[in-house]
């Protein structure tokens, strides 16, 4: 046969280069390393006899590789434990010393020396009528209390009156006046610090200067345009978002577009790629374009701030854009584990942070998913620009998306259509608003025209995630594990139809297009089951139900049945959105009667949107008036009676029917009262809602709650428990023993830092043997069916209101 003779059936094929070996060895080392950190700085004080452990195995491994050879990869990944877990006790003495922690414990006052390590981001008040809040990351270095100066060197979370403390930036040297608390286990911060009077700031010169000049130059080059452009432009660049509209951001986070605003491994590639390409048209050499890139990733880290999730972009953006740029995408694995394992010993607490696993994914799919998916649609004959802009997204979406199901239990398919919509604006928004950024000093008027170009791009950006964010496409799936499990099928199922589709087109075969449409169909059943997966089997609400607590975040709102459409409602939570939309699902156009049990935001605040569209009988509320939220209520009421409750009362609306428990009529005296003193204020109810018994504690403290136990009627029982203050520590342990309850009900947010539920609490309630309902993990949840046969059942957690209940959580 010719060497030119076609080949035949059975001819061998011709045989290309062999693939280049996937190196996994750096990679077990990262990988090792990481769990060794999240291990260490959970429980720190353990860590150093972990360290000996490790470094006692690391000699025998590296004793047995000296005399036979073998054992590399267990050294390697031996050595990286070692030394992550050397860092963590390193770092860790150095943070506690000085006895910073037992101050903490103690929760000692006295006067603060403090360096601001993170700019301040902004809080909700944590009461109805107190300021707003700021909360910062510093270090301190000096403590004065009890008589004697401590030095420190301890990373704090501090937080402030946003009125005083707004205007403290990134490397501001502070001095104040506050109150230690403990840390959460885990954090980087080991102490918390309540502030309170700024007595000092000293900001620094020299670079810090410059930097700080350069970012008001741009916030002032777009001053003049709409909202939008000054919040958003200044976070594409610098990721500043001070001046970002709240219900942008909401939209962005919603359609998966917030990592623009974040400091990013996509805003360093983007920089640095800009300049390595403007050196390479001035006609710079290789070591020269490398000079210039690495000069201009450190002025952008500084432009930024160097937090450490600043730091951790450079190195992942600087990995990521040299992974893609390789013409073999798989050499990316030991470049990218490398920079992970070098990040994780510098700072072991990264490894506890959702930033850091979405750019070691992020950068894991751009060196390794990207280029080849982009071939692929190359091949099946997209524009190589087009082939591109599709991959990076749909590479990150499919890698990320799993793991930010634990962070809002969503999936949203317009998130790659959006990413793919805005990919031609970021860079010149970037490239341009970067350049107006560095012009600003010297020359104004040039900053304000090319800041022009790079605002309509910020515009275009913020119009995709608007118009996307109202599309009703997000689809809830269940928290925790399982949504990682669903995430993870579903964007198997969805990129293996995709690639069923590709490969019919590239060539003929019946079964490609059965396999699409078999997989499709898949991913359609998969999303239409995931948000009941945990939860009812039949539709929401379940016919027969009698009680349901309504999620509505940080705060309380219960609804009794009185009538097939008609509830009493007991507190309507922070939000009237959220409470209205409860009330809407289980078909409720009467409230029979409206019990607020105090007067705190997180329960009156959505009164408004419960009234709204409805009849209302009566609205009673706790004899403790506290303005200026009572007024409020009255106003909200308009012509509804507003009558206040006290113990010893009875009464009732519709089939409900209740005993008041408390607070005393005396409690109406009170003046002045602190946040504990209106918690006691408390209307505390036993309500009967068709034979079905249930306490309603409010947010009754220790001293209501003995109160209330003195009052209790002898024999009774309670089937629900609304348990008190969202599962406070502040429980009467004896309380709960005397009601007996089969369900115990906590009104909490999944977002909140108080600590709610307090183990202590969930331990109490263990022991009674109560089931325990949390809104905070099963969304709306209902106790239906009969007092000899109740059973309980969740709705499952809304993501698509995630935002809205998360804002009010903070403490």
């Amino acid at each position: 046969m010719s060497a030119d003779h076609p080949a035949g059936p059975g001819a061998p094929r011709a045989v290309g280069p062999p693939p280049v070996p996937v190196d996994l060895r750096l990679a077990a080392a990262a990988l090792a390393a990481w769990g060794a950190a999240f291990a260490a700085t959970g429980h720190p004080a353990v860590a150093g006899w972990v360290l000996a452990g490790s470094a006692a195995l690391l000699v025998v491994v590296l004793g047995v590789l000296l005399r036979r050879g073998r054992g590399a990869r267990l050294a390697l990944v031996l050595t990286a434990t070692t030394l992550v877990v050397f860092s963590v006790c390193l770092q860790h003495s150095r943070f506690t010393a000085a006895g910073v922690q037992d101050l903490a414990q103690r929760r000692v006052s006295g006067e603060f020396s403090a360096v601001v390590t993170a700019d301040p981001h902004a809080l909700p008040a944590r009461r109805e009528g107190e300021p707003p809040r700021v909360v910062l990351d510093v270090r301190l270095t000096a403590v004065d209390a009890r008589g004697s100066t401590r030095e420190l060197a301890a990373p704090a979370t501090v937080f402030a009156a946003a009125e005083e403390w707004a205007d403290v930036r990134w490397g501001d040297r502070l001095v104040f006046r506050g109150r230690l608390g403990p840390a959460d286990p885990g954090e980087r911060s080991v102490v918390t610090v309540a502030a309170g009077d700024l007595l000092g700031t000293d900001r620094p010169s020299g670079v810090l200067e410059v930097s700080e000049t350069l970012r008001r130059g741009l916030r002032q080059a777009v001053s003049g345009r709409p909202p939008d452009v000054r919040g958003l432009l200044p976070g594409l660049v610098v990721g500043d978002t001070s001046a970002l509209p709240p219900d942008l951001e909401a939209a962005m986070r919603s359609v998966g577009l917030t990592h623009l605003t974040a400091v990013s491994g996509s805003n360093t590639t983007l920089v640095v790629g800009f300049l390595v390409l403007a050196a390479s048209w001035a006609g710079f050499g290789r070591r020269s374009r490398l000079l210039v890139a690495g000069a201009g990733l450190v002025g952008f880290v500084v432009l930024a701030r160097p937090e450490p999730s600043v730091l951790r972009a450079a190195v992942m953006g600087g990995v990521g854009m040299a992974g893609l740029a390789a013409g073999r995408p798989v050499r990316g694995i030991p470049v990218v584990a490398g920079a992970a394992l070098v990040l994780l010993v510098a700072d072991p607490w990264l490894a506890r942070e959702f930033g850091f696993v979405l750019s070691v994914l992020a950068t894991t799919a751009l060196v390794l998913l990207a280029r080849p998916w982009a071939d692929r649609l190359v091949r099946a004959g997209a524009p190589r620009v087009v082939a591109y802009a599709l991959a990076v997204p749909v590479a990150a979406q499919a890698v990320c998306g799993p793991v930010v199901a634990l962070l809002q239990p969503a999936v949203n398919v317009v998130s790659v259509p959006a990413n793919v919509l805005v990919a031609p604006a970021v860079g010149p928004a970037t490239v341009l608003g970067l350049a107006a950024t560095v012009l600003s000093p010297s020359w104004p008027a040039g900053a304000t025209v090319l800041a022009w170009p790079a605002g309509w791009c910020a515009a275009w950006i913020a119009t995709v995630a608007r118009v996307a964010a109202r599309v009703p496409t997000s689809v809830a799936v269940p928290p925790g594990v399982a949504g990682v499990v669903v995430v993870a099928l579903l964007t198997v199922l969805v990129l293996g139809a995709v690639a069923a589709t590709l490969r019919w087109r590239h060539g003929p075969g019946r079964r490609w297009p059965a396999l699409a449409l078999v997989l499709v169909l898949s991913a359609a059943l998969l999303v239409r089951c995931a948000p009941r997966w945990g939860g009812p089997a039949g539709p929401w609400p379940p016919p027969d139900w009698l009680v349901v607590g309504c999620d509505v975040g940080q705060g309380d709102a219960v609804v009794l049945r009185s009538g097939p459409a008609s509830a009493v409602l007991v507190d309507a939570g922070p939000d009237d959105v959220l409470v209205d939309g409860c009330l809407d699902r289980l078909g409720v156009d009467r409230l029979d009667a409206v019990v607020l049990t105090h007067f705190h935001a997180d329960h009156v605040g959505g009164l408004a949107g419960a009234l709204a569209g409805r009849e209302v009988g009566v609205v009673h509320v706790s004899p403790l008036a506290v303005e200026p939220a009572a007024a409020r209520v009255r106003a909200q009421a308009g012509a509804t009676p507003v009558v206040p409750l006290s113990a010893g009362e009875t009464g009732g609306a519709g089939q409900v029917t209740w005993t008041v428990l408390g607070p005393a009529p005396d409690v109406a005296g009170v003046r002045d009262p602190d946040s504990a003193q209106v918690n006691d204020s408390s209307v505390v109810l036993l309500a009967d809602v068709q034979g079905v018994r249930v306490l309603l504690t409010g947010d009754a403290e220790r001293e209501e709650q003995r109160a209330v136990l003195a009052r209790w009627p002898a024999g009774a029982v309670a089937d629900v428990v609304k348990v008190a203050h969202h599962g406070s520590p502040t429980q009467v342990p004896a309380l709960y023993a005397a009601a007996r309850p089969r369900v115990a009900l906590i009104e909490v947010g999944a977002v909140n830092d108080y600590g709610h539920p307090a183990a202590s609490t969930l331990d109490v309630l263990a022991s009674t043997g109560a089931r325990v309902l949390r809104t905070d993990t099963g969304g709306d949840v209902a106790v239906a069916g009969t007092a000899a046969a109740l059973r309980t059942l969740d709705r499952g957690p809304d993501a698509r209101q995630a935002e809205r209940r998360a804002r009010y959580g903070s403490g």
